[in-house]
């Protein structure tokens, strides 16, 4: 498969008319029809429906957009990393991380940037996210990565990254350690303490069951309230995505199974610089594996 056979497809899924795509990328019609036909012969199926007038997606096509999009972003970004580094112009990587978001998960996506740009700087802020939202639209923030219950505004551009899931986290001693995985039943006379930094799985579970749960809070960083659990002041519920350093332990939380979906958000039309540009495709292509 040959990048200029998908960036003729996706120029076709824009369009939906030959002549027009093949323009857009400067090609002749027959060769760009020819690419088409190749690239249908790689997968092994028609990727576009023709009758007379009208031009549509298979279903085939509809599910390899997507991903194949997802290469033209790759590419990009590695171009734009690589012309970057021989200017070895400066820059600058700003990403927020809301209500119990952490880095692990984008460290991959900072890893390749960073790779090919040492000179930049890559700047964490945690924070709720009204605030986080707020520093995007005032271009102190290049991105951020969002709960999906964020009330949004339609300035900001959304991608979904991945969804995560509550665990309980607990001091080393409980009891509910000796389980394989903890229940709503089984927190129902622990203390669970919550923070604005916990990811509402607290919230959520209260609400999806109507428990009356005892609920501890515990204003400050989430580091903080760790340091509490591990004093045996109570339990937690946090995302599956954050690291958990000892004296700490984890288990599964089930029934319910406590989830979320986090987006990666930034502001649209906004040019970013090329750093934060390749971070945001990078994250969109890995989003799909």
């Amino acid at each position: 498969m040959e990048l200029s056979q998908v960036r003729y497809f996706i120029a076709l899924c824009k369009t939906l008319n030959f002549t027009r795509a093949a323009e857009s990328c400067n090609v002749t019609q027959p060769a760009f029809t020819r690419a088409i036909q190749k690239l249908e012969m790689e997968f092994g199926g028609a990727l576009i429906f023709r009758e007379r007038n009208l031009t549509q997606l298979t279903e085939l096509g509809r599910t390899v957009r997507p991903h194949l999009e997802a290469m033209i972003e790759a590419a990009e970004a590695a171009t734009a990393l690589a012309n970057a580094k021989m200017g070895r112009t400066a820059s600058s990587l700003k990403i927020g991380l809301g209500p119990g978001i952490g880095a692990a998960s984008i460290a991959s996506a900072v890893r390749e940037v960073t790779s090919k740009l040492p000179d930049v700087t890559i700047h964490f802020e945690e924070s709720g996210p009204a605030a986080l939202i707020e520093a995007m639209l005032m271009d102190m923030l290049d991105c951020a990565l969002l709960p999906e219950f964020t009330e949004l505004p339609e300035r900001l551009n959304r991608w979904p990254l991945y969804t995560d899931r509550a665990l309980a986290v607990l001091p080393p001693d409980h009891a509910l350690n000796q389980k394989n995985a903890v229940t709503a039943k089984d927190v129902l006379d622990e203390p669970i303490l919550v923070g604005e930094y916990c990811g509402g799985f607290a919230k959520q579970l209260a609400d999806t069951t109507g428990f009356s749960l005892q609920l501890q809070r515990c204003n400050g960083a989430a580091t903080q309230l760790l340091d509490l659990v591990a004093a045996g002041l109570g339990m937690a519920l946090m995302s599956d995505r954050l690291r958990y350093a000892a004296p700490l332990t984890t288990r599964p939380f089930h029934e319910p199974e406590l989830q979320r979906k986090i987006f990666l958000t930034s502001v649209a039309g906004r040019p970013l610089n090329v750093a934060a540009a390749s971070f945001v495709k990078l994250c969109r292509v890995k989003a799909f594996s």
